[in-house]
């Protein structure tokens, strides 16, 4: 077999493999480093790469590559999945969406990709990850959450032959109902995206809500999800479960809150709403009723803002446009 090497994890059998790649420096000149665990079927065959927490905020994601692994047994796989649980680590650290260490520089990993050696802190650790994901990868699966715990949809890049195919199989696998097949032009700066661009099938996640906001349940779920996905791409062995037909998007429309004050969302994901329902209202500092906001566009629900407060400017509202079941 041919070894497959990032960081200091280094898989040139079958096994499972743990090890760290450094990705930048703290400012005292100390390591900044990820985790990495390669899972090394007994036969080669497709890579899966998956990665969770590009922001560091979105726990729920390290949680379902955690399960997941540790569903894997290497004596029936063909293939490898190679698996960065913490992307984003030191925003990670710091219970924040971007690094701490970031200043004038783009600081959202996720419009970071393929990554800058010459950039700022977040370009500089996306390029080291790149690297390594566009030299073994054949799959990306990559997760993120919205707001809430019932945040349940995804994305794949559809930019045309076989990363197209490649990337609506991991989709139809993954199972979740509503979903968006991502055109060029759009999440510039995501891996997944960035991986489209050089061949690789590539596929979002986006399950459970920030922070503390996800359940036990919901990574139970994700986790069979991705190995109906392993199965489907041929790691795995068995049956394909055949999910409901997805429920596809032209785009999807983000809608930022006109004013601040204290707020209550009056919708949840997955509902379909027309333009101008009553998606929320705000409330003054006395708990009386102090004005309605309506839906900018008619779609699915793909994410909303809980409250209790929000920030004037903050996201209110995520509408997956023109929605259709195929």
């Amino acid at each position: 077999m041919q070894l497959i090497e990032v960081g200091s994890a280094r898989a040139d059998k079958a096994g499972r493999f743990d090890g760290a790649l450094k990705v930048a420096e703290h400012p005292d000149g100390s390591p900044v480093e990820i985790p990495v665990t390669i899972v090394r079927g007994a036969k080669d065959g497709p890579v899966m790469w998956m990665h969770a927490c590009v922001h560091g905020d979105e726990y729920c994601g390290t949680f379902n590559v955690h399960s997941f692994v540790r569903s894997l047994d290497p004596a029936e796989m063909t293939g490898t999945v190679i698996a960065l649980p913490i992307l984003n680590i030191t925003a990670f650290r710091a219970y924040h969406r971007m690094s701490p260490f970031e200043g004038f520089n783009n600081g959202d990993m996720n419009r970071c990709f393929p990554g800058n050696p010459n950039g700022g802190f977040t370009e500089q650790m996306a390029h080291v990850v790149y690297q390594h994901l566009k030299k073994y990868a054949t799959h990306l699966v990559d997760f993120h959450t919205a707001f809430t715990a019932d945040t349940r949809w995804a994305l794949y890049a559809d930019t045309g032959g076989d990363v197209s195919k490649g990337g609506r199989l991991m989709a139809e696998a993954f199972g979740y109902e509503n979903t968006l097949p991502t055109p060029k032009g759009t999440l510039v700066g995501s891996a997944m995206m960035s991986a489209a661009a050089d061949g690789i099938p590539a596929y979002i996640a986006e399950a459970g809500g920030l922070g503390t906001s996800f359940s036990m349940e919901t990574v139970k779920d994700v986790t069979e999800r991705l190995r109906n996905v392993a199965r489907a791409i041929g790691i795995l062995p068995g049956e394909v479960t055949k999910y409901e037909p997805l429920t596809t998007f032209s785009n999807f429309h983000w809608a930022n809150a006109p004013r601040g004050g204290l707020f209550r969302p009056s919708v949840r994901t997955g509902i379909q709403v027309q333009e101008g329902d009553v998606v929320g209202t705000y409330y003054n500092l006395h708990g009386e009723a102090d004005g309605d906001v309506t839906a900018p566009a008619s779609g699915v629900v793909l994410a909303y803002h809980p409250g209790p407060i929000i920030p004037q400017g903050d996201v209110l509202i995520h509408i997956g446009l023109n929605p259709q079941t195929a």
